[in-house]
């Protein structure tokens, strides 16, 4: 499933692109399910449109999705890039609004973590797609773009004399069928797309193996965990569903098997 250049790739670069991974009725059933759980969420209720709606544990909440977890697709990729025995960090659905600045999902660049993207409708330069800069997942280019951070709040700021969206950078245009697998750390961002454009994601990190990934994992935990209370009205209280957490699937029990340890829930 990953060729050894296509690893190089990844490692040198900090993302994959890999096209026409699920057919037309994979993909329109997968988009069925994730329209659902959405708008469960909301409690039947249009989407308004005027903030994003995330819900954290959306590919729990349905069989379809989590059946995503496990498919060759995606766990031999993971496998391929994160070694043995990696773990579950969680996932999120989305309606988007608006742009979303330049920024990477964390600065933690001692602990390999990989997002798993799906844009559930299709995505160009300019009407939303994820654009990347290659290689900003290691120092000392991570560091480097830090000013940018700073456009998120203040769009007007130019800390390299552009514009957000002018900044040098690759957009990886999708249609629906398409994943995108990129590493964490990495600087990426979106500008152009429709409000209400659907996405969502699966997050996986590497074995952890010192006290800092252990810290790291439990933060976003904490963090989730708050969100879930103040935000979102199914899954209450806890960031994992207890069947997900309790499944039968061996490679579900492997990448979970940390969570329970840690006292998750």
């Amino acid at each position: 499933m990953v060729s050894e250049q296509e690893k190089n790739h990844f490692e040198t670069f900090g993302y994959l692109l890999k096209k026409a991974c699920y057919s037309r009725e994979e993909i329109g059933q997968i988009t069925q399910v994730f329209d659902h759980v959405l708008d469960e969420d909301r409690q039947g209720e249009a989407f308004a449109g005027e903030k994003r709606q995330a819900v954290l544990g959306c590919i729990e909440k349905h069989q379809v999705l989590c059946n995503l977890v496990t498919d060759d697709r995606i766990f031999d990729i993971i496998h391929a890039l994160l070694g043995d025995d990696f773990v579950w960090i969680g996932s999120d659905g989305n309606l988007y609004v608006g742009d979303t600045g330049w920024h990477p999902d964390g600065s933690q660049l001692g602990y390999a973590r990989i997002k798993v993207a799906f844009y559930l409708d299709p995505v160009s330069r300019e009407t939303g797609c994820l654009r990347v800069i290659p290689g900003s997942h290691i120092p000392p280019l991570h560091d480097d773009l830090k000013p940018l951070g700073s456009q998120r709040a203040d769009p007007s700021v130019s800390p390299f004399g552009v514009a957000p969206n002018e900044v040098p950078s690759v957009p990886l245009e999708s249609n629906p069928g398409d994943m995108v697998f990129f590493n964490q750390n990495l600087w990426h961002a979106s500008f152009g797309g429709r409000t209400g454009r659907r996405m969502f994601t699966l997050n996986f990190g590497e074995k952890p193996e010192t006290d800092d990934h252990i810290a790291y994992l439990k933060h976003t935990y904490e963090s989730n965990l708050g969100f879930v209370k103040s935000m979102q009205h199914t899954q209450t209280g806890r960031v994992y569903e207890e069947a997900f957490l309790e499944s039968d699937s061996p490679r579900i029990k492997g990448m979970v098997a940390k969570l329970l340890e840690l006292g998750f829930k």
